[in-house]
């Protein structure tokens, strides 16, 4: 909970930054985990640097694997395979059978196990605007 709580107050300032300064419209934020999307490749290069530059007024960094991907090529966001306008889960099976057999030999409580499936649904809901 406290990454969340910090992420909110560190990054909101660059959220109204990416959005208004910037001028991007399509902008997708979980905690430290960010894209942005826009026609131009060239555009972007030019915010990956100004945020660059405002990240380092903040006293923060980008991590070294941030990068700039072209519309049809396949990346990892939250945890999924993105491609073009699809996203398919890459861990989220994995990580939440592991725990239910953690729940099974009775090395986690139910409530762990049902908080992990929830986060995930959660970051489902954000992706794919279901409810």
């Amino acid at each position: 909970m406290t990454s969340q709580i910090l992420a909110v107050f560190y990054l909101n300032d660059l959220d109204h930054f990416i959005k208004e300064n910037l001028k991007i419209k399509y902008y997708v934020r979980f905690q430290d985990d960010w894209c942005l999307y826009h026609e131009s490749k060239e555009y972007l290069k030019y915010c990956l640097e100004e945020i660059k530059k405002f990240l380092t007024k903040e006293k923060l960094t980008l991590n070294r694997k941030s990068r700039i991907y072209k519309g049809g090529d396949n990346f990892v966001f939250l945890g999924r395979d993105v491609k073009g306008k699809y996203a398919k889960y890459r861990v989220k099976n994995r990580r939440i059978n592991k725990k239910y057999k953690m729940y099974l030999k009775r090395k986690v409580e139910l409530s762990n196990l049902m908080g992990t499936i929830v986060a995930y649904r959660n970051v489902e809901k954000l992706i794919y605007h279901t409810t």
